[in-house]
Parts: structure tokens; C-alpha cells; sequence
């Protein structure tokens, strides 16, 4: 007998609908639907409240090879949680520019990047505006990590390459060497993830 199998007995046995059983463990009434018709499978947490709502072991619910499976999207989706909060925190360390001084032109004056002359009267404004979207971009990473589905944390870490290349390239044009510099270190960051993450 397979854990969706156990899981409707039980839940019968006790005389409960699927909607009782989902009030009682915290998940709605399609997630527990859909463990009962073997879509998927709870975390470990939901298991082990599963387990002593029923008064029984985690292994009298789960045959080996389905303890090995959730194991190991669990541990997938920690990895995908992590990766996201390190994308965010690297988009956001981009807000860093807009306060820490770099150096302007060809002389060792510091200032910051809205003080910078070299950059005409049209990029500075340009550079400041792609600098704070690709920091609101991170802080969105961030609030939104647990709620992004897989797909899209993997297109929203791509769309942040993307603004880091342009930024980038931005910095390069102006020719600004110590933004552009922290600008290239923040994407090997990023592109180091995004390979790992594969």
C-alpha cells in the first residue's frame, strides 16, 4: 500500500473529509487532494504531523523509496530557496553604488555616482534609475522567494543577469572602472549561481 492510499484510509478511518484533515495539518483542501491521488507527497514537517494525528510512525505512512523522494525535494527546494536569497542579496548590493564613493575621471577626487562629471547629462540620470530598479528588483527577490514557483525563480534570475549585464555595459560606456569593476564582480557572482544551480 502506497503512502496516498494510507493517507485516504486513514483520513476515512477517522471519519474526517478532506477538508477537516487540511484544517488539522495547516495545508488546503487540493493539497491534501492531491497527495491522496499520488501528485505529489507533503513535506517533512506536514508528515510528521500527519503521523501523530494518526498515532502512527512516519514509516508506517511511507514505503523507503518515498522517505528518499521527499528527502530529496526537500532538499532541492532548500537549495532553490537559497540560491534565490543569494540573487536577491546580490541585486540589492547594487543600491551600494548610488552611496559609496568612486572616483571620477582622471583625477583621484572621490565622489559619488550622482556627482560624477565625466558621464553626460543624460546617462547620469540613466545609470541612477538602472542602478535602483536592479536594487527594488533584488528587494522584490527577496520578499517574493517563498511564493515564486521554480520557473519563475529561474526566469527572474535570469532577468537579473540581464539587468547586471546592462548595467554593466553602462558603467563600461561612461567609462567608469570602479563601478563597472563591482558591477563585473556582482555578475561572475551571479553567473558562478546560475551554473551551479543547473
Amino acid at each position: 500500500m502506497q503512502f496516498h492510499e494510507k493517507l485516504k484510509a486513514y483520513r476515512i478511518s477517522a471519519g474526517w473529509t478532506q477538508e477537516q484533515l487540511a484544517e488539522k495539518i495547516y495545508v488546503s483542501r487540493v493539497t491534501v487532494s492531491k497527495w491522496e491521488t499520488g501528485r505529489g507527497f507533503p513535506n517533512l514537517g506536514s508528515l510528521q504531523h500527519i503521523a501523530a494525528l494518526f498515532s502512527v510512525t512516519v514509516d508506517d505512512l511511507l514505503s523507503t523509496d518515498e522517505l528518499v523522494t521527499i528527502v530529496q525535494n526537500q532538499v532541492h527546494q532548500t537549495a532553490e530557496h537559497l540560491y534565490s536569497l543569494i540573487f536577491g542579496i546580490l541585486d540589492f548590493l547594487v543600491v551600494l553604488l548610488l552611496v559609496l564613493p568612486v572616483f571620477s575621471g582622471t583625477t583621484s577626487v572621490s565622489v559619488t555616482l550622482f556627482e560624477i562629471s565625466p558621464v553626460g547629462s543624460y546617462l547620469q540620470p540613466l545609470l541612477i534609475a538602472t542602478v535602483s530598479f536592479l536594487a527594488l528588483f533584488g528587494v522584490a527577490e527577496l520578499a517574493l522567494q517563498q511564493r515564486l514557483s521554480q520557473s519563475w525563480s529561474r526566469k527572474a534570475h535570469l532577468l537579473s543577469l540581464v539587468f547586471s549585464m546592462i548595467l554593466l555595459i553602462l558603467f563600461v560606456s561612461t567609462r567608469q572602472p570602479y563601478p563597472g569593476m563591482y558591477m563585473l564582480c556582482l555578475l561572475v557572482a551571479k553567473s558562478f549561481l546560475l551554473l551551479r544551480q543547473r
